[in-house]
């Protein structure tokens, strides 16, 4: 399956080959067959009337780890005799990516993507031990992606999913894939079904079409979390429809309010209609941690949301007896109290949560939710309001966001539902 399953040793031993003076470049990640018919997960091969599996080993560990979570079998502990120990190895690496798999549309299309995040943790872990062995002023460039095997006659193809330069000390030194279009992976095993900025866009694009919605009479509100991080979702929905109406405060609670929505409705172009767009966000760092995030230019990350993981803390102290708070007599600290008061019927929800950091914007998206509808049903505009709600989810820097759709609704103008746009 394209594990480095030679290790920090192999790679001691390679280090000691590179030419004097020289540096290495290593290329990893798993591979994936496509048939002569399009399939994925197969592939025809030389001198074989039928195809088969491809990759075979990467088939028979999703097999393995869909048993697993279904309960099926037991996971199975790791051989101490190397006739089988690989694939067991295999087998055990997939195993964090298993609900992943288990909702992907494609399971033979997302099974790759799982097993190069498995691998590019191994491959870290191994340039983190052993980079010392590069010799001199020695460089390490590390090329990860998946390797796309075609039928006989045809060229293979890569799909480059990271390319870093690391130095001897296993420092990285450069990143030559740094995007904002870059896939981050962790986000999709952690929130399930959540899709890309660009693939939000498009979809979103795609039903107000289908529902009589015109790009060009077309605004955008959105009521999303001040923190500067949740920017580029809003320049992606105006890439597309022009610069959005921001109704957005403090963890992505709509506190501009029936007022602000009535604004916004003056704005609307002449016989057209409105895309609202909210919820809160959450960030996820390098390391898969939820709740925290690295930010550019900063040596170490922090919350984010800051101002949720605020409110999440006071909510937990009112559950076991301090006094709620009451309303700040000075604005400058209003919004604040308002995002914890919204929290507060959450409060039992998140105190039993396993990971608290991962219920907590589904917890703010329900209060979000309820404050939405309330605005919404003051509507009194001419055109029809598409809400979409859902979490929006940050990663490092160089990498794409996501947002996790949970609801998707046209209203009229009278803000009367008319249709789910998405179930």
């Amino acid at each position: 399956a394209g594990f480095p399953f030679g290790g920090a040793v192999a790679f001691g031993a390679m280090s000691a080959h590179i030419p004097d003076g020289g540096d290495t470049l290593m290329v990893y990640g798993p591979h994936v067959g496509v048939d002569s018919k399009g399939n994925i997960g197969t592939v025809e091969r030389r001198g074989k009337e039928n195809g088969g599996s491809c990759c075979g080993s990467a088939v028979a560990a999703s097999g393995y780890v869909a048993d697993v979570l279904s309960g099926a079998t037991e996971k199975a502990a790791i051989p101490d005799d190397p006739l089988h120990a690989q694939q067991a190895y295999v087998s055990d690496m997939l195993l964090p990516y298993a609900e992943r798999l288990d909702t992907a549309d494609n399971k033979m299309q997302e099974l790759p993507y799982a097993l190069y995040d498995a691998q590019q943790d191994m491959v870290g872990r191994i340039i983190e031990k052993a980079a010392a062995g590069v010799a001199g002023d020695g460089k390490i460039a590390v090329l990860g992606g998946v390797q796309i095997n075609t039928p006989a006659g045809f060229s293979d193809y890569f799909l480059p999913l990271s390319f870093e330069l690391y130095n001897n000390s296993g420092d990285l030194v450069e990143d030559f894939m740094s995007s904002t279009n870059r896939p981050f992976n962790k986000v999709k095993e952690i929130f399930p079904g959540a899709l890309s900025n660009a693939e939000l866009v498009a979809k979103v694009g795609q039903t107000l079409e289908a529902n009589g919605y015109d790009k060009k009479t077309t605004l955008v509100a959105t009521s999303l979390c001040c923190d500067e991080v949740n920017r580029p979702l809003e320049d992606a929905f105006s890439g597309d429809y022009d610069t959005n109406f921001n109704m957005g405060g403090l963890a992505g609670f709509p506190f501009g309010g029936a007022v602000s929505f009535g604004a916004m409705s003056a704005h609307i172009p002449d016989g057209g209609d409105c895309l609202m767009v909210y919820g809160p966000h959450v960030g996820v760092d390098s390391k898969g941690a939820v709740g925290t995030v690295e930010r550019r230019g900063r040596a170490a990350g922090g919350s984010c949301c800051g101002s949720a993981v605020a409110a999440s803390g006071y909510v937990a102290g009112v559950l076991k007896g301090d006094e709620p708070a009451t309303l700040p007599g000075d604005v400058v600290d209003a919004q604040q109290y308002f995002v914890g008061k919204a929290l507060l019927p959450y409060a039992e929800q998140l105190e039993k949560a396993e990971d608290k950091m991962i219920e907590l914007p589904y917890a703010l998206y329900g209060a979000q939710t309820e404050l939405t509808k309330r605005i919404v049903e003051t509507s009194n505009t001419d055109g029809n309001v598409a809400v979409l709600g859902g979490i929006q989810i940050n990663t490092p820097p160089g990498f794409t966001d996501y947002f996790m759709p949970l609801s998707f609704d046209m209203h009229n103008g009278k803000g009367e539902l008319q249709k789910q746009l998405w179930s």
